[in-house]
């Protein structure tokens, strides 16, 4: 059994690891607050200074063959994304020009970066919730 430190060791120290976290620049991460446009007019100036040449997105798998379409200075804002999970459920992914993944994208087809869906295709059974566990049954009496 190891003991850790809190005083020399960083890892036990929670403010020791956010400050790492913090300090860290690959990946180069961006918090996005959907339909933000404070945010999505700055995604492109924090994107050229992370050098990045390829950004994640957070959208299903699926989508990954559409988004040269968003990206296409044809397509005009508002615009969206639907798929279906093949059980009919819906999902629907609304941008405008004020959305900091559509700006994200946008950015890469200007500077030649790729661009990837992040998230679970719309089929996995990762986007619905688990069945709860019925809880044990208690002593009586």
């Amino acid at each position: 059994m190891t003991h850790t430190d809190p005083h020399t060791d960083p890892r036990a120290d929670p403010r020791a690891a956010v400050e790492a976290l913090a300090a860290t620049r690959e990946p180069y991460l961006i918090g996005v607050r959907h339909h933000s446009p404070a945010l999505a007019a700055v995604v492109p100036e924090l994107l050229d200074a992370s050098g990045a040449d390829v950004v994640c997105v957070e959208l299903p798998a699926d989508f990954q063959p559409w988004l040269e379409h968003l990206a296409d200075p044809e397509t005009v804002a508002p615009v969206a994304l639907a798929g279906t999970d093949g059980e009919g459920r819906l999902a629907f992914y609304p941008f405008a020009d004020f959305s900091p993944e559509l700006a994200a994208i946008r950015w890469a087809r200007r500077t030649g970066a790729t661009v990837l869906c992040c998230d679970l295709p719309l089929p996995s059974p990762g986007w619905t919730a688990e069945p709860a566990e019925p809880a044990p049954a208690g002593p009586t009496g």
